[in-house]
């Protein structure tokens, strides 16, 4: 396992708006957010299977698990335990709702039928951060743009909600290639 150091920029630091998933490692990769010089967040597995998330940010660690063993909501957890949201993705679309138990609710939708782009949206604040995927992109397989004003009270770090999103881009591709 990855030794726990909190050597995360905050991205309320940040001096662009986009940022590159970076991919490290080949058979147990893990990604981080960086926008090439600073790392402001990490996603990584614990497990074979992949149902256990770890992502770390600035703000600490958090933890994205499945609530029961065939159903589709996730529990994101501050640490291992501390409840603070769910995850809920929809029946007969792609979209993805998040639920903070601080009163945020954000939809990840995937907005044209065949894009390519993931966006994060809430009814208050707009369009919060739009994730690409980069075709042939091993490397560096996403990138994220966020919002010009990114950083407002009573929303979550950007850089979590980032990680959430591609956690969630993720679990779709292994279950894609799981039924062919």
């Amino acid at each position: 396992m990855m030794e726990q150091t909190n050597d995360f920029r905050n991205v309320a630091q940040l001096r662009t708006s986009e940022l590159f998933i970076n991919r490290i490692g080949w058979w147990h990769p893990y990604y981080e957010l960086s926008d090439g010089q600073f790392t402001y967040a990490r996603l990584s597995y614990k497990g074979v299977f992949k149902r256990y998330d770890i992502i770390e940010c600035a703000e600490g660690m958090f933890t994205i698990k499945r609530k029961s063993l065939i159903g589709r909501t996730m529990l994101l957890n501050r640490g291992e335990d501390e409840l603070i949201g769910e995850i809920e993705p929809s029946v007969w679309k792609r979209d993805v709702k998040l639920r903070m138990a601080n009163g945020f609710e954000a939809n990840y939708m995937f907005k044209k039928l065949f894009g390519k782009s993931f966006s994060l949206v809430n009814e208050n604040y707009g369009d919060i951060l739009e994730i690409k995927q980069i075709i042939w992109g091993f490397k560096k397989p996403f990138c994220v743009t966020l919002a010009p004003d990114n950083q407002q009270p009573g929303k979550p770090d950007v850089a979590l909600l980032a990680m959430i999103g591609v956690h969630y881009i993720l679990v779709r591709q292994a279950q894609a290639a799981a039924t062919t």
